[in-house]
């Protein structure tokens, strides 16, 4: 963890305050929470990031300095998923409580920054004291007009600035004040009660108007009301409507919210320190922001927010429906991390549209379209995500839009193994829909439904179908999501030779398509071939590969598959304290996630193989082998996931299945003993009749049985042991 570069830090030396910052740092020596106080304009943000800064560099917290601003927060049943979200923690419950942070920062010595608490007093207050009394070493640092009041706080009043008020007013003063003016400078600085946010706004005019002006503003909304009196009308417009901002934006937001002449009138506002101006780290760009005090300011200048709200719905709706159309392509790096960057915004304006009467349908749109992209599972928000496609089921009445959103939220509770939320939001899209069959969200659903709670091969050529006409009319990323279906399916619940024809073309569409994340999981479909169908030891390279792949690019999704599918083939390969110890990981990845593999059928039916061989196993070592590898934390999981497995770990596997048969011979000899011909076994697992001729002479030669009719005996003997 590291401490997150914002705003003025990013562009502009900070100067003075050394008392205060020396204060505070020996104050959180030996005090848990700290609280910075002071009015408006104060500089508590800019102490505060400068704090982490210092004690970032010096190492004092091991696990590092996290900030999270919450002055554009305005929801407190949120404040929990937002601090989550700028941690980076896996946020994928239904619930918006704390459990997820209590969960992930218990074990961690770290310093939590959490600036611009004061209209979330309460919200605060509780989330602090959960977060101090479950996670011991964790220390917090607020910034707020008023302290939290919390047993154990210490309080600390941020001073005005006083000889280093000039100083500051020197360095960000747009003309060089000639030496006679300095006396005039420093009696302003002192009136207006040493405030830097006053002081930088004034001295960024300083030179265009006399100081005389400004000796009787004593308070920063003074100051304010001055900047925007001393401005132009288009700067005023533009400072009023970029208050809708919830967060940093780029000029193209700006110019979309701001209407016409915004870069030179948005340049205006940067030189006149009304607009903060930053760098991403993302694009290289710039991007802005403005501070709360004066961000509140521009607010009260909108006649009516309507209309810039409209527009930043109508920009960010344009946004992630372009991400939704590109995600898929070698540029997905940059997508996730635009998206990352922008989450804020769409969140807000996803939220503000659910809300609005004529924007309902556009929000619902774009709630569903970031769950495509892709993005919200990838960065650990379906929990955010869930709750906004709630409100947009409370909204949405009407088919056929209803009828998708239901389906859209039946297929991510199926993704992660919820059947119970699942076939509920299924079942009212039936409904709804008087032709399911030509709907794909629906058919989506029904064919995930044959796969993951019926376990049915008839989900295959469902998946096929919808693959075709996604190929029509849908992004190339939903296409490659319903391939990757219609693979695991095959795999799964087909034979050998398609689930090997299903699993190459997979891999060469991702490899084809430059995508690692696609790349990723056409590895890790590699193995799971090789685990059902081949050599259980061949799987493990590919589920390494996979899992190195997902966790370089950050995904916080596919490692709970990767390690599934590492824990089956280590049981399966014989090295059963590996596989025991990645059991238990896995358990532990399960509650964090959010994925529960033993609500998807297939994925239970092998899970439960693996254990019951590691249990006979290990015997009265297994539960505390399990527990060993369920205490690990996540990244030491993921290391120990990614070790090679050395060939003296490995024991020789009991056969699990009568005559020394793989599952898929095994198979075939039931269909024999049921009398269907090859053709008729070809046709059912999907192979032509010459392979299920050969199949049937290589298992009668392994059997030593001399026609089919005893091999028919022999399957039903085997079948009444079993």
């Amino acid at each position: 963890m590291t401490v997150r570069d914002t705003g003025p830090a990013q562009t502009k030396t900070f100067i003075g305050r050394r008392a205060v910052l020396a204060e505070s740092e020996a104050l959180l020596g030996r005090a848990r929470l700290v609280t910075l106080t002071g009015p408006a304009g104060a500089g508590k943000t800019r102490i505060a990031e400068e704090i982490g800064r210092a004690l970032a560099r010096s190492e004092a917290f091991r696990h590092g300095v996290r900030e999270v601003r919450l002055g554009d927060l305005r929801d407190a049943a949120l404040l929990a998923r937002t601090v989550a979200a700028e941690l980076r923690i896996v946020d994928n419950a239904r619930e918006a409580g704390a459990g997820r942070l209590l969960d992930a920062l218990y074990d961690k010595h770290l310093l939590l920054v959490l600036d611009n608490c004061d209209h979330l007093l309460e919200a605060v207050r509780d989330l602090v004291h959960h977060l101090l009394r479950g996670c011991k070493g964790l220390t917090i640092l607020t910034t707020s007009r008023e302290q939290l009041g919390v047993y154990g706080e210490h309080v600390l009043p941020v001073p005005p600035m006083a000889e280093d008020a000039v100083e500051l007013f020197v360095a960000r003063a747009a003309a060089t004040p000639a030496e006679g003016d300095l006396p005039e400078v420093a009696a302003w600085c002192r009136a207006v009660g040493g405030l830097p946010l006053a002081i930088e706004l004034v001295a960024a005019r300083f030179g265009e108007i006399p100081l005389a002006d400004v000796l009787g503003l004593t308070t920063v909304r003074q100051v304010c009301e001055w900047s925007a009196r001393h401005g132009t009308d288009r700067e005023r417009r533009l400072w009023a409507a970029l208050s809708v901002f919830p967060a940093d934006f780029d000029l193209a937001a700006a110019e979309a919210v701001g209407g016409a002449d915004v870069p030179a009138t948005l340049s205006a506002l940067v030189r006149k320190s009304i607009v903060v101006a930053t760098t991403s780290t993302v694009t290289g760009r710039t991007r802005y922001r403005l501070l709360d005090a004066v961000a509140e300011f521009g607010a009260g200048l909108l006649t009516s927010a309507d209309e810039p709200l409209r527009r930043h719905v109508l920009h960010y709706s344009s946004f992630v429906d372009e991400a939704t159309r590109s995600w898929f392509s070698p540029d997905e790096a940059l997508w996730m991390g635009r998206l990352w960057e922008e989450w804020p915004n769409v969140r807000a304006a996803i939220g503000h549209a659910l809300g609005t009467p004529g924007l309902a349908e556009t929000g619902t749109v774009m709630a569903m379209n970031v769950q495509r992209t892709r993005f919200t599972a990838s960065a650990g928000r379906l929990g955010q995500a869930r709750d906004l496609l709630a409100v947009a089921r409370e909204v949405i009445t009407e088919a056929p839009l209803r009828t998708s959103l239901l389906a859209h939220c039946a297929y991510m509770a199926q993704a992660q193994g919820d059947m119970a939320t699942a076939i509920p939001l299924m079942n009212q899209a039936r409904a709804l829909s008087p032709a399911p069959a030509t709907d794909v969200h629906l058919l989506i659903v029904e064919a995930t439904h044959l796969f993951f709670v019926e376990g049915s091969p008839d989900c295959v050529p469902l998946y096929t179908r919808i693959v075709d006409l996604c190929r029509q009319y849908a992004p190339p990323g939903d296409t490659y999501v319903t391939e990757l279906m219609h693979a695991m399916a095959t795999c799964f619940l087909l034979g050998a030779e398609a689930a090997d024809k299903a699993t190459t073309g997979l891999i060469r569409l991702g490899e084809s398509n430059g995508v690692a994340w696609s790349h990723a999981w056409g590895l890790w479909n590699q193995g799971l071939y090789e685990l059902l169908h081949g050599d259980p030891a061949q799987a493990h390279p590919p589920a390494v590969r996979a899992l190195r792949i997902q966790l370089t690019i950050g995904d916080a999704w596919g490692p709970a598959f990767s390690l599934w599918l590492l824990a089956c083939a280590c049981a399966e390969m014989g090295a059963f304290d590996r596989a025991a110890r990645l059991l238990g990981a896995l358990r532990s990845q399960e509650r964090v996630s959010r994925i529960s593999f033993g609500g998807m059928s297939p994925f239970r039916t092998v899970l439960e193989r693996a254990d019951r061989t590691v249990r006979r196993a290990l015997g009265d070592d297994y539960p505390v082998t399990t527990t060993l590898g369920a205490d690990l934390r996540q990244e030491q999981a993921m290391e120990f996931a990614l070790e090679p497995v050395p060939g003296a770990e490995r024991r020789p596997v009991r056969p699990v299945l009568p005559g020394g048969l793989t599952r898929q011979e095994f198979t075939i000899a039931g269909l024999v003993a049921e009398g269907l011909t090859a053709n008729q076994i070809g046709a059912r697992l999907f192979i032509s009749p010459r392979t299920a001729d050969r199949h049937v002479v290589n298992i009668r030669a392994k059997l030593g049985v001399p026609s089919k009719a005893a091999l028919a005996a022999w399957h039903r003997s085997a079948s009444g042991e079993r």
